[in-house]
């Protein structure tokens, strides 16, 4: 089907361009490589970090400006790219789903998703709030920038986010016709191809379409004991359909209306540990290889290289997000009124094999989810440069999700879980395998979210070289939901109840009556700087900001309290935005400290079904640096560097459950003092692009980017086993193009030398002391054909 929607894609897409063939002898512009993440030009990329059109130079925010050619990677789809080249940006996640996004060390807890709470790290696509992270899987072939806010960004985006913001940008209808695609082939049996283009149909009206489709049919991953059967491929469809109407004068209303979908035979994790002994040395009890060694079964070697799994159930994803936008725009001559509505929905279908290995103690488990939002801004900004500048406005987010929760337990639970019916022995009581087997645990819950704000920044311009900015933003927001679960499973005999049956299924699956939670809030935020042009080419900044999440909903089967409090950040900053050599070298630093009262995180139950929940942990701080330069130090040359130092810890967090190696020893930590988890002290992205003209009128292309990342914990109390290393990621390529732009051929690399690292570690239920992790992707390359019109 999809395979299909691709050529019907490509062939509308085509007709802009033979327009484009016929109405203009020479392109606008040249093809852009978008493999080339070093690409510089003279000219800074325009953001709208302040909802206004600034050069990033002059934003007095610390900032990573991204062009689409930067990040749009052939054979990647989502944020992938943006990592690789953003240090302060760190991605986790083990499914679309339960994808966290954390900046300088917060965000929230890796790998964790919650409907009754939200992410401190906002992600913006065309100024609309996406509020679930999943709905960034899609491809970012059709982008115009990317802008990674770093900091505290309420004042002005829409959601509070206490972390702070991902804007993208997509390109817009233009009134001069356009196309370009590209087809790439790769390992793993992967082909991708992707299109868009634009064109007039009236002196008013302009149209854009985008289509994208990759398809991998070679797993990453392989299951010996199903005849070495590959997992891990990838199913992506999207496209994105845009419409423009411009009076040129003073009115614009842009309306866009995108659908994406994702499949895959994933995720799920390879073993990289198993404790047999806790923290003193003496013995775990029950665990994994005693469990496995009552059941007769003998677990595959522990060797994350060979991306061997042990699952024997079916797992996967399905997931569809679809939406519009309409972004409408009327020029008053001093300033322009905006307005921004959004809708989106997802809906997100998972089959899980939560043990992990080859035995029926889960035959499925998971969350599906269904999303929709709604959201309405109206603002105001002056034009120009005055001496007074600001922006004001109006926001409101309606969210309403809906999660099934469903945990159905196998033959061989009784036996992992309880234990044999005797001292030894093999086979589990008859009543504990009457309680388990077949049974389900099956919830449902709602959470629903209104949100309303008021907002408003002024700029004084106190001379040319020296400038005050004052914001605030007042927030009221309500949270309702509900949680309910009902017991399913084979009916018990009278003689299994009496055996304890019942009462074991009681223990884990029990009968919950729907019960209610709501919060409340009313806050006001804001921020305050100061910037200074002392010369030409020179930005210096200071920064106080206060933000706000609000309050979160536990609405599971735990015994957790159902509201827990909001996040309250302070955040200070002082940076240096500096070109000079002819612009040919930018170099920007920024130093902060963040203190987050009343820290919003995940904290799992592992005794019974990895049940996660929310808590409220004390304080935690985040205090680094950052750099980054570029450089063109010949023609041809441009070069760059990108490093973040982060220093974030838990303040107080003196009541944390104890990891697995204190099983029977300790059940409460202290992890004051300790790392955050989710976050690398130290991160780097360095590359660089050199392009020769060669004699006959073609340009070859050299480009490289190398990522490091060093080690970080991704468990929220920082449990041994679950400190993933340090790694190095380097990409590169290679091609050829015509000098007008209008063919290219490359040839690229990702993860060039095959490095295997982890991206998140996960420990297995029951306290077993067996921990898997889902892997970075292997080395992947290819080659890649484009054309423009």
């Amino acid at each position: 089907m999809r395979r299909g929607w691709l050529v019907a894609g490509v062939a509308v897409l085509a007709w802009p361009g033979m327009v484009a063939a016929q109405e203009a002898e020479q392109r606008q512009e040249p093809l852009e490589f978008i493999y080339s993440s070093a690409r510089i030009t003279k000219d800074d990329i325009v953001v709208t970090a302040r909802r206004r059109e600034e050069s990033a130079q002059d934003v007095p925010i610390a900032l990573t400006a991204l062009s689409g050619a930067q990040v749009t990677v052939p054979g990647t789809i989502g944020l992938a790219q943006v990592q690789q080249l953003a240090p302060s940006l760190q991605l986790t996640a083990t499914n679309p789903r339960n994808t966290n996004i954390n900046i300088r060390g917060l965000g929230a807890t890796p790998a964790f998703a919650s409907l009754g709470l939200e992410y401190g790290a906002g992600v913006y696509v065309d100024q609309v709030y996406y509020s679930r992270p999943a709905q960034t899987a899609f491809d970012l072939y059709d982008l115009q920038r990317v802008e990674v806010l770093r900091g505290p960004q309420g004042t002005l985006f829409g959601k509070n986010t206490t972390a702070g913001a991902i804007s993208l940008t997509t390109e817009a209808p233009s009134f001069t016709p356009g196309f370009r695609g590209e087809i790439s082939l790769g390992n793993y049996r992967t082909l991708q191809a992707r299109a868009t283009g634009t064109a007039p149909i009236t002196d008013s009206i302009a149209v854009r379409l985008t289509v994208t489709n990759t398809l991998r049919d070679k797993g990453f991953q392989t299951i010996p004991r199903q005849g070495g059967r590959r997992v891990h491929d990838l199913a992506s469809f999207g496209a994105r359909g845009q419409i423009l109407f411009d009076n040129h004068d003073a009115f614009s209303l842009r309306l866009i209306g995108d659908y994406s979908s994702l499949e895959q035979d994933c995720c799920t994790g390879v073993t990289t540990t198993i404790r047999t002994t806790r923290i003193d040395g003496t013995a775990l009890p029950n665990n994994f290889l005693i469990r496995t060694a009552r059941a007769g079964y003998a677990p595959l070697p522990i060797d994350p290289d060979a991306r061997q799994l042990e699952t024997n159930r079916p797992f996967s994803v399905d997931m569809e997000t679809y939406g519009g936008t309409a972004i409408a725009d009327y020029d008053l001559g001093a300033a322009t009124i905006t307005s921004v509505t959004g809708w989106r929905k997802l809906d997100y279908k998972p089959a899980t094999d939560g043990d992990v290995i080859g035995l029926d103690i889960f035959e499925n488990a998971g969350v599906r989810e269904t999303q929709e939002q709604f959201s309405q801004e109206l603002r105001v900004a002056s034009n120009g440069k005055r001496t007074i500048d600001y922006v004001a406005g109006l926001y409101y987010f309606w969210q309403r999700i809906d999660d099934r929760f469903f945990t159905i337990y196998g033959r061989d639970a009784a036996l992992w879980i309880l234990g044999p019916a005797t001292p030894g022995g093999t086979a589990p009581s008859v009543g504990g395998q009457a309680a388990l087997n077949g049974l389900f645990a099956d919830g449902s819950a709602t959470a629903r979210t209104r949100s309303y704000a008021a907002f408003g920044e002024a700029t004084w311009n106190i001379a040319d070289t020296l400038s005050l900015t004052g914001g605030l933003r007042y927030t009221h927001e309500k949270k309702d939901g509900a949680f309910g679960q009902i017991q399913r499973g084979p009916a018990l005999t009278p003689g299994e109840v009496l055996l304890g049956a019942q009462a074991i299924r009681n223990a884990f699956a029990a009968n919950i009556p729907t019960f209610l939670a709501e919060t409340r809030e009313d806050n006001l935020s804001g921020r305050a700087t100061a910037s200074w042009k002392p010369v030409e080419g020179v930005l210096a900044y200071v920064t106080y900001a206060r933000g706000f999440k609000s309050g979160g909903l536990n609405l599971n089967a735990t015994a957790a309290p159902s509201v827990i409090d909001p996040e309250k950040v302070q955040n200070w900053e002082a940076g240096l935005k500096t070109q000079f050599l002819d612009d040919r070298v930018t170099l920007n630093l920024a130093a902060f400290t963040q203190t987050v009262r009343n820290y919003q995180s995940q904290q799992i139950d592992t005794r019974i079904a990895q049940t996660a929940y929310i808590a409220n942990v004390g304080t935690v701080r985040s205090r680094g640096l950052e750099m980054d330069v570029r450089v063109r130090p010949v023609t041809g040359l441009s070069l760059f560097a990108s490093g973040a130092y982060t220093d974030a810890t838990y303040r107080s967090f003196t009541n944390a459950p104890c990891p697995v190696e204190y099983l029977g020893l300790a059940t409460v930590c202290d992890l004051s003092g300790r790392r955050l988890p989710g976050v690398s002290k130290w991160a780097a992205s360095v590359g660089g692009e050199y392009r020769a003209a060669l004699g006959n009128g073609h340009e070859i292309v050299f480009a490289a980017d190398h990522a490091y990342r060093s080690s970080f914990y991704t468990t929220y109390n920082l449990a041994a086993d679950s400190l993933a290393g340090s790694y190095h990621v380097t990409n590169a390529s290679i091609g050829l193009r015509a000098a007008d732009g209008q063919w290219g051929v490359a040839l690229f690399a990702r993860n060039l030398f095959d490095t295997t690292y982890e991206s998140i570690i996960n420990p297995s239920a029951f306290n077993t002391g067996q921990s898997t992790a889902i892997l970075g992707d292997p080395r992947t390359w290819g080659v890649t054909l484009r054309t423009a019109l």
